[in-house]
């Protein structure tokens, strides 16, 4: 009887310390910052989160102030970095154009396309526009109306990545300024 009794005691400490483990793996799973993310908002409010991984493209649109045209800026996140992929615009305006040495550019039918730009630049910091500058930030079907949120201010947009815990706590809030 007494071998039952101290046999017993092993295995139920082994039994206590796999538990043990198993609920210190899964608070760490759901604290560790796994899942890469755009962090978008201004320095000094609440910020927006868009899922994004490595290479999928995103852009940034807007109204040209003083040729009051279209301009689109698109980019990627390569190891934590925005990389700028091209830009299109239909008219070189104040501050547009090509940058000699930096991608290719080319016509295409109403645009102006400038290509393979691989324009490293970590961060992106907006001043975001009035409402008809139009900024806005872009990501599949998603849209972000900077100038709407933010006008006047400086929008930092980031690559990020946030833990389990936070990514689920996002399903309960309001997408805010998301359109």
């Amino acid at each position: 009887m007494t071998s039952d009794v101290c046999s017993a005691r092993p295995r139920a400490r082994s039994a206590v310390a796999a538990a043990a483990l198993i609920v210190v793996t899964a608070i760490i799973a759901l604290v560790l910052p796994v899942w890469p993310v755009l962090t978008v908002g201004p320095d000094d409010g609440p910020v927006q989160y868009l899922p994004l991984r490595d290479g999928e493209p995103f852009a940034v649109s807007f109204v040209h102030s003083l040729d009051h045209l279209p301009v689109e800026d698109w980019y990627h996140v390569d190891d934590g970095h925005i990389v700028q992929d091209s830009t299109r615009l239909q008219q070189f305006g104040a501050g547009m154009g090509h940058i000699a040495g930096i991608g290719r550019g080319q016509d295409a039918g109403e645009w102006w396309e400038i290509t393979g730009m691989n324009r490293h630049i970590g961060e992106l910091l907006i001043r975001a526009g009035s409402e008809s500058v139009d900024h806005r930030l872009h990501h599949a079907e998603q849209i972000i109306p900077l100038s709407q949120c933010w006008a006047g201010q400086r929008v930092t947009v980031r690559p990020d990545r946030l833990s389990t815990l936070h990514r689920a706590a996002l399903w309960f809030q309001s997408p805010g300024c998301a359109a």
